[in-house]
């Protein structure tokens, strides 16, 4: 799964949005990628490869996933 995780951050990073492991360290699942505009998108590594799966992986698909987390209530 590694592998696969690094060659869809290098394809983003090859669309200009930069990926880092979350910096707190409390999850190393945890992502978080800055796009252009200095945006900053936080997803789980199963969500890079469900985009990278579905051909969204690039800026419009990360902002998918970040507004369907906002819609999701905490229980």
């Amino acid at each position: 799964m590694k592998k696969e995780v690094a060659e869809a951050i290098a394809e983003l990073k090859a669309q200009g949005i930069l990926v880092a492991v979350d910096p707190s360290g409390r999850h190393a699942d945890v992502y978080i990628a800055t796009a252009p505009n200095g945006e900053k998108y936080q997803f789980l590594a199963a969500g890079l490869l469900k985009l990278k799966a579905e051909e969204k992986l690039h800026l419009e698909g990360l902002q998918e996933i970040h507004l369907g987390k906002k819609k999701t209530p905490n229980l």
